[in-house]
Formats: structure tokens, C-alpha cells, sequence
């Protein structure tokens, strides 16, 4: 993924001040001097600035400026940690946001969420830290959810976490170590392969299909490497948009069983109406399956809060670990979406969201048509489809000729276990895509 203006900017700083050519308490240049210097916006330059007083590097001073910090001698990077943050370059674009067209971002557009969250006030019982599960409230109300699709939990099976990165943190703490061999799918979920490969795991990708990944493979894959653990998405699976089949989801299971595999299905848009394809557990009922669900995307993204569906006593371990490394979460936050629950305005979102996708994809689709591209297979609801590029083209240079545009085209590359060559696509996002300036740069790649 290129570089952005931030990036660049970032580390030609960081670079000076490191090797010594900003010494100790040197001014850097005023936030104007600055913008003019390096013919950049203020918002770039503040990022920056920002950037370097977090990483240590700089301090500012009110009223005086940003002076250079004393830094001491750098220490070596672990191998892995670099590794994995190279790993989510593209997740960094994402939350900078330098582009004005987000045909590639991974969420949906602020306007289609809920922009306006209600006042809350919290009972006495409710205003310290909270139960190490979480919210009871708000995990009846995910196990009535479950009941509803058929699959019957208690809420001492269900731990609320800060969204699904945080509970796919806790499972890999749980239950990877140093040198453990891990399935993945692949393509799969980029940022899940940093965190596997900041915590030394051996990372091994499962090829994904239409129908979901390949159980030949998995089996083979498993036996071969003694893999104990499987992350998947049942889903509209990021990134392809695709689900698990029927066939498929038997398939794995019996894979999973025969080789005593857990298998993590990591769905944040599993409240999402509309989707086509079958959940893992409601073939397993949680005796292998391990599920993550969120309402991060269907909210909002600065609702952090999601939650992990296991059997008991993997519940019980994981709420005691979650208590070590974060003693709660939010209370505050749980209750509130409890709430937009219980008084139905959760319902109305997700259903407006499926809705709205609904059409967005059907115009997509067409529009792509009409250019002669097409994706990896038709859509089956959610939020992301797999664009194929035309033969020739390197996916990584057309997303940093689009990035030079304003343009966030996600790589397929990207979401990519290993390094062998693959035909060359990108990820779509449904709810962003029908802007007619990503239309014209596909256009003009053709």
C-alpha cells in the first residue's frame, strides 16, 4: 500500500530526529513553516506533529512550539512486531483518511449509522467497572437473539469485549503460543494475520472459494502442521463478500472434530439481515465453534463493544483473562446499546443498512458491468465484494495510482497469507463504491 503524505512526512521527522540531525530541544518549525514546507494541509501537519509526541519523540510546549524530546538509544523492533505492522499498512490508511473516495474502506459511511446515540444515565449498580462477562442485560439480549435464529445460549456463554478486535486478542492469548501452527483464510481478514504474527504464531492460509474455505485443504493442512485452531468467517467474509455453503460448513466441522480443532467465526456483521450462507454454529451449537460478533459496524465505530459465544467454561476462562488485561469493559457503552435494543431503534439500523446495501450493490454490480469488469462471484448480501482485475495489472500499483488520486482502493494482495502470486483484485466496499470518480480511474486503468 503507498505511503501517505502523513507517512511520508512522519518519518522523514522521525528519521532526522533519530540519527541525531534534530538534536535534544531543537524547535521544529512552526505548524505554518511547516504547511509550506513540505506543501501540505494543517490537518497533515497536526497528525504529524501528533504522531511525534506520542511515539516520545517530541514535546510541546504551549505557546512555544514542539521541541525535540531526549531520546534514548532506539532498541531493536522484534522480528514479528514489524512484521506484523507492516501487515496492516492498510489499516492505517483507513483511519488517517487522506482519500475523498473510500471505494475500498472496510465500513460503512458514518451517515448510514446511527448518528445519534441518546443520553444514558447509568443505575447505581451499574457505574464501577462492571462484571467481568459484562453487562447482563445486553447479553440476554444477545442470547435472545441466538434463540431467535435457533440456537439456544445462556448469557454465561456470551463475554462482551471492546468490538472484535479485542475479543479475537483475547482467543490468541488464550489459546496461541510461540511457534503454534494457526489456519487462517485466505484470502482472510489482514489485520488477524498481524496479530497471529506479533504472537510468534505460524500462520498457514486455507484457500477460500465461493462455497467458503476448501475442506480438502483444511484437512490436509491440519494434519500436516498439527494445527489446532482455525479462524474463519461464515458470513459475507471480509474480503470477498462471500458465505460458507451448506456442504462446506458440514465439512469443516467434521474436520474440526476428527482433528480436535477450535474453530473462531469472526463475524462483526452477523445482526446484518439479508446475508446468504450458513453459520458454523448453528450446525456445532458452540462445541467447537467459537463465535465473535460486534456492533462496531452496525452502530457505530466509536461504540467499541462486541462479543465472544463459547461453551462455559472457555467463557469463564476468557471473562477471567479479559478482567486481568482490562479489568472491564464499558458499562456505560453496553447499557446504551442495550437499550437501542430494547426500544427496537437497533432493529431499524440493521434493517436500514441491509436495505440500503441491498441497492448499492445492485447499481455496483452494473456499473462494474458496464466497464467489462466483474467480481470473484455474485454477491450474497454484506458489505464487501472481491473486484477481479484484468490480467497484467499489478493490484498494489493501481491501489497506489488511485491513493496518488484520493482514491482508497483495497489491495487484494493484502489479504494475502503468503507471498506466491495470485490473479490480481481488490476489496469493494457496497455502501461507498457508486461515486463516478472511481468509475473514472477504473476507467482509465482499463
Amino acid at each position: 500500500m503507498a505511503q501517505t503524505k502523513t507517512d511520508r512526512i512522519f518519518e522523514a521527522l522521525e528519521n532526522r530526529i533519530v540519527q541525531g540531525e534534530l538534536p535534544h530541544g531543537a524547535r521544529l518549525s512552526s505548524l505554518r513553516q511547516a504547511c509550506q514546507q513540505y506543501g501540505v494541509s494543517k490537518n497533515i501537519m497536526v497528525t504529524v506533529y501528533d504522531r511525534l509526541v506520542a511515539r516520545g519523540l517530541v514535546t510541546s510546549r504551549q505557546g512555544a512550539g514542539f521541541f525535540v524530546a531526549q531520546t534514548p538509544p532506539m532498541a531493536v523492533e522484534p522480528e514479528n512486531l514489524q512484521e506484523a505492522i507492516d501487515t496492516v499498512s492498510l489499516l492505517r490508511a483507513q483511519l488517517d483518511r487522506p482519500h475523498t473516495v473510500l471505494a475500498g474502506d472496510g465500513r460503512p459511511p458514518e451517515n448510514w449509522l446511527l448518528n445519534a446515540v441518546p443520553g444514558l444515565t447509568l443505575s447505581a449498580a451499574e457505574g464501577g467497572y462492571g462484571t467481568p462477562h459484562g453487562l447482563l442485560a445486553l447479553r440476554e439480549y444477545i442470547a435472545a437473539a441466538q434463540l431467535a435464529q435457533g440456537i439456544e445460549v445462556s448469557p454465561s456463554q456470551i463475554v462482551t469485549t471492546f468490538g472484535a478486535n479485542h475479543a479475537l486478542d483475547l482467543l490468541i492469548r488464550r489459546f496461541v503460543r510461540t511457534g503454534d501452527p494457526v489456519l487462517v483464510d485466505d484470502p482472510g481478514y489482514y489485520p488477524l494475520f498481524a496479530k497471529l504474527r506479533l504472537a510468534g504464531a505460524r500462520v498457514i492460509g486455507v484457500p477460500r472459494g465461493a462455497c467458503g474455505p476448501d475442506p480438502d485443504a483444511l484437512r490436509s493442512l491440519s494434519i500436516e502442521h498439527g494445527a489446532r485452531m482455525f479462524f474463519t468467517q461464515s458470513l459475507g467474509q471480509n474480503p470477498t463478500g462471500r458465505s460458507i455453503d451448506l456442504p462446506t460448513a458440514h465439512a469443516i466441522l467434521q474436520v474440526a472434530d476428527r482433528q480436535e480443532m477450535l474453530v473462531v467465526d469472526d463475524d462483526p456483521f452477523l445482526d446484518l439481515p439479508g446475508v446468504v450462507g450458513t453459520r458454523l454454529a448453528h450446525l456445532d451449537l458452540f462445541k467447537r465453534v467459537i463465535q465473535i460478533g460486534s456492533f462496531s459496524k452496525t452502530l457505530s465505530p466509536s461504540l467499541r463493544s462486541g462479543y465472544i459465544i463459547t461453551r462455559p467454561k472457555i467463557a469463564s476462562s476468557l471473562a477471567e483473562l479479559k478482567m486481568i488485561l482490562a479489568v472491564s469493559s464499558s458499562s456505560y457503552t453496553e447499557r446504551i446499546i442495550a437499550d437501542l435494543i430494547r426500544t427496537r431503534r437497533y432493529e431499524k439500523v440493521r434493517v436500514g443498512i441491509a436495505r440500503r446495501l441491498a441497492v448499492a450493490c445492485a447499481e455496483g454490480v452494473q456499473r462494474l458491468s458496464s466497464l467489462g469488469l466483474s467480481l470473484s462471484a455474485e454477491p450474497q448480501g454484506g458489505l464487501y465484494g472481491w473486484l477481479q482485475l484484468p490480467e497484467g495489472l499489478d493490484d498494489l500499483e493501481v491501489a497506489r495510482l488511485a491513493s496518488a488520486q484520493g482514491i482508497f482502493l483495497a489491495s487484494g494482495s493484502l489479504f494475502r497469507v503468503g507471498t506466491e502470486t495470485h490473479p490480481p483484485g481488490v476489496r469493494i466496499n457496497w455502501s461507498r463504491v457508486n461515486d463516478s470518480r472511481f468509475y473514472s480511474f477504473m476507467r482509465r486503468v482499463l
